[in-house]
């Protein structure tokens, strides 16, 4: 069974920096795996994701907080004018990056979010040939409105659609309200507003190559 220890094992095995002082929080997203952690078939367009929240702080990882989400862009923003004009829909790259403060999606103040920060770099890869995979595709950091958002509260949204060009996106709008209350219980935000989240991005199914290894 994959768990926090086993998450932040893997991170350490891939040079990525794990938080683990009181009060300091871990984002991670796992793509392609169920709500365990064990891999799925990763389809494009689906709530296939995962949204965790990681407290490293008492010894042993664990894991506070896991919803769907995806990472990935959705079908409908893959195929528009404004997508091929960037030469491709963004896809973030694996990796972890600094890069988020508390804000609202699009300036709407109904929605927080964690937003990206003008000065914070992250890396995607665009999707020229749209087949909703990385694999070729050539990576990119000049981005920018990469927010860690959800859909609406009013419905429950089928598919990933227009709801992400880029961006990771909670797929229940009570959950994602929860990610960012507990986000904002984060020491370092308590003390400077202004501090810069680090999100990590990691492969479920490489994730669990390394689990299985162990």
């Amino acid at each position: 069974m994959i768990n926090g220890k086993v998450i932040t094992d893997y991170m350490l095995s891939k040079g990525m920096q794990i938080f683990d002082t009181a009060g300091h929080l871990n984002i991670v997203y796992v793509e392609g795996c169920n709500h365990d952690l064990t891999p799925n078939d990763d389809r494009p367009d689906a709530w296939n994701d995962r949204r965790l929240i990681i407290d490293a702080s008492a010894g042993r990882p664990e894991i506070i907080f896991n919803v769907a989400a995806t990472t990935e862009p959705g079908i409908a923003s893959t195929h528009t004018a404004n997508s091929r004009r960037l030469k491709g829909v963004a896809r973030i790259a694996f990796g972890q990056y600094q890069a988020w403060r508390q804000g609202f999606h699009k300036g709407d103040p109904e929605h927080p979010a964690l937003v990206q920060a003008v000065h914070g770099v992250i890396k995607v890869h665009r999707d020229l040939n749209e087949d909703y995979k990385r694999t070729g595709d050539k990576i990119h950091a000049n981005v920018s409105g990469l927010n860690q958002h959800s859909t609406r509260p009013d419905r429950i949204v089928r598919s990933v659609g227009h709801f992400s060009a880029g961006c990771l996106v909670g797929h229940l709008w009570n959950d994602h309200e929860m990610f960012i209350e507990i986000t904002k219980t984060d020491k370092r935000y308590k003390a400077d507003p202004r501090f810069l989240y680090s999100t990590t991005i990691i492969a479920g199914d490489d994730l669990w190559k390394f689990a299985t290894k162990k």
